[in-house]
């Protein structure tokens, strides 16, 4: 049965592992830190999501957008390195025209022609870096961000999202424009001086030839090492970060308790503990760069001089030829001593990376499927199920169909799940199996809603970003805050999580947010719960302009919230029961 009124039919519900299904919709999440920064949701159809569980799933996929840029990098290392080793070929050239009192004029320029070209490549190469890391962290925060919009859960915590988004795609970033490029000609170059010594004697490339794996065979056999302390560095990063952020947003909490004092001897603990898993990576760097110095530089310079000296005692080559061996054996030497300077740049990096790619891969996984997309306002559960602790399910296999036009009232005992069962629809949460579509962008105005630190007009436009000053205005005249733009205007401060405004005037101008957002379903988490009586009548009208001719969900705490409802759904023992609504 299906009573009309003003704001259209009125469904209620009242509350009592496997892979997660990918939940899609144009939605506008009033509480969402991420929506800010410009970070949308894309559909699941669409290339960038495919291509997130496809291309992307091996780890140079994080880094992905900076491969144009780290080829580059290798090039313009591999040139560099070319025209440095034809500078040591003319300077032995100079010495043997010396020797035999020949003009040495045009060598000479051809010299300074060779080292000016290799200097300016010198001074390319490190903006190059940093301009293809900046990339890559560009391209990972985004990825990050959208992953939390597209797929918020309560099972991360902010300090660590932002910690992975900050310190972490920097690391990434790091890795990329500078670690990776110095890797690859570590490799790439020693070869091509090989060759260029080969055209000069055979025998000294060989000598030198050997000498070139040593290094990467070295540093390979400590990356194990340098795996579990950078794992271990990671994770106690990421928890400081997260505890610090906790504290932050909880610090009236912390000082009404008087537990402040506590709280930041916690943090000094756990700051002791990330200086010593630092210090810790550190000493396996130093290590690295012991077996780099003592190793490979002093082999290698001992290699060249004395092939060299054999090969200009046997006749092989001239005195010039062997100044050039020489040389060449030194140039060897700094491609892959750059590897041991940067192995901390790159085991940090590889550890931050392989924290995104779990983060990512943990909240992307899904069995792929598309729900259907559109404005019509409806809501589909079928099989649903959902726990925050596995032997605790808070849904199990539910199933609900809401047609547009409906407003659904959630009531029941406390930690039924009606909640639960609102946020999945809000897709605030993410079912553990089952399938959940939503027709549409969907709002929510919950008890304690979120503001952002800025103006009314800021807020306002998270909503609807190309509204213009009318349409914010007439926003806040629906939602009964046409007053709150006098003096200022639009550009009055709210503070930070709108701590200059009173309780009602937050909940109202989340309304004006939600009517801007023009959503077809709007999610009600009994917004006037904390209120006086003359604000609850302000936003009970306000909430009337809003959920005309919408679908509506109501999480119900009180019986009048019920009043006019079409049907009661109660929620309860992980299941749903529906029942004829309450009449007005």
């Amino acid at each position: 049965m299906s009573a009309q009124t003003g704001h259209g039919r009125i469904l209620v519900l009242t509350g009592g592992t496997s892979s997660p299904t990918t939940v899609c919709s144009r939605r506008i999440d009033s509480e969402s830190v991420w929506s800010r920064l410009g970070v949308g949701n894309l559909p699941c159809d669409s290339p960038e999501v495919a291509d997130e569980h496809s291309g992307n799933d091996r780890m140079e996929g994080l880094y992905a957008s900076g491969w144009p840029g780290i080829r580059w990098s290798v090039a313009v290392l591999s040139l560099r390195a070319v025209l440095l080793a034809g500078a040591a070929v003319w300077i032995g050239e100079i010495v043997d025209h010396t020797a035999s009192s020949e003009a040495i004029v045009p060598l000479v320029w051809w010299l300074a022609t060779f080292v000016a070209c290799a200097a300016v490549l010198g001074w390319t190469w490190p903006r190059l870096a940093a301009r293809t890391g900046s990339r890559v962290e560009t391209s990972l925060r985004s990825r990050i961000l959208q992953m939390v919009f597209r797929h918020p859960s309560d099972r991360y915590r902010t300090g660590e999202v932002a910690h992975r988004a900050t310190e972490g795609a920097t690391a990434v970033g790091s890795m990329a424009g500078r670690f990776l490029p110095q890797l690859i000609g570590g490799v790439v170059i020693p070869l091509l001086i090989c060759v260029v010594v080969a055209t000069i004697d055979v025998a000294s490339a060989l000598v030198l030839l050997v000498a070139v794996p040593s290094v990467p065979l070295l540093l390979r056999g400590l990356e194990k090492r340098f795996t579990s302390v950078t794992d271990r560095y990671r994770e106690t990063a990421d928890r400081l970060a997260a505890e610090f952020f906790d504290g932050i947003q909880g610090m009236g909490t912390l000082r009404a308790m008087g537990y402040t004092d506590r709280y930041a001897a916690g943090l000094e603990r756990d700051s002791e503990r990330l200086r010593g898993e630092t210090m810790a990576l550190l000493r396996v760097n130093q290590l690295a760069l012991l077996v780099v110095d003592s190793v490979f530089t002093l082999g290698t310079v001992v290699a060249a001089g004395g092939a060299a000296i054999w090969r200009a005692g046997q006749g092989a080559i001239s005195a010039g030829e062997a100044v050039t061996i020489v040389l060449l054996g030194v140039a060897l030497i700094e491609p892959i001593s750059q590897i041991g300077r940067f192995f901390y740049v790159g085991a940090i990096g590889r550890a931050a990376a392989k924290d995104i790619r779990g983060f990512l891969d943990g909240q992307s996984s899904g069995d792929g499927f598309t729900p259907r997309i559109g404005d019509e306002g409806w809501v589909e559960l079928e099989h649903v199920s959902f726990a925050y602790r596995e032997d605790a399910p808070v849904l199990d296999d539910v199933s609900l169909r809401v047609e547009a036009g409906d407003i659904i009232g959630l009531v029941g005992a406390s930690g039924a799940g009606k909640t639960t069962l609102a946020r999945l629809i809000a897709g605030l949460l993410q079912p553990d199996e089952g399938r959940l579509a939503v027709g549409g962008k969907v709002g929510l105005v919950s008890q304690q809603p979120f503001l952002f630190h800025g103006t009314l007009r800021e807020n306002l436009l998270l909503a609807a970003p190309h509204a213009r000053e009318h349409d914010l205005r007439a926003a806040l005249d629906a939602a009964d805050l046409g007053e709150m733009a006098a003096g200022k205007g639009l550009d009055r401060q709210v503070g930070e999580l709108g701590t200059r405004l009173s309780g009602g005037e937050q909940q109202r101008l989340t309304i004006a947010r939600m009517l801007l957002a023009d959503a077809p379903i709007v999610v009600l988490d009994e917004p006037t719960s904390n209120v006086d009586i003359e604000t609850e009548g302000r936003i009970r009208s306000a909430l009337s302009r809003l959920t005309a001719h919408r679908t509506v969900i109501v999480i119900a705490h009180r019986r009048s919230t019920l009043a006019g409802v079409d049907r009661v759904i109660s929620v309860g023992g992980g299941t749903i029961t529906e029942t004829m609504g309450v009449s007005s």
